[in-house]
């Protein structure tokens, strides 16, 4: 293992899911994080992500995620926070 580098891929299909009581406190660690996620689409739709003590949900540097028919709500400082993406 002396000097190679991996990049692993892959894709969130969420449909019809709830999420609850997730993210941390005082952290960008949402209760739902997409981060650097470009190189293959995701979707998220018909979810609901709720009562969490830190973000909703975070999107950095990502692209081609497909968001549709969500609720958010209870996040205490953010509910989706999207950033270069």
């Amino acid at each position: 293992m002396g000097g190679e580098i991996h990049y692993l891929t892959g894709q969130t299909f969420l449909d019809n899911v709830e999420i609850y009581n997730c993210s941390q406190w005082d952290t960008y660690k949402a209760a739902l994080r997409f981060e650097s996620a470009v190189s293959k689409h995701s979707s998220v739709t018909n979810c609901a992500i709720h009562n969490g003590l830190g973000w909703g949900m975070n999107i950095k540097n990502s692209a081609n995620i497909h968001m549709k028919n969500n609720v958010f709500y209870d996040f205490r400082p953010v509910g989706i926070a999207v950033d270069f993406s």
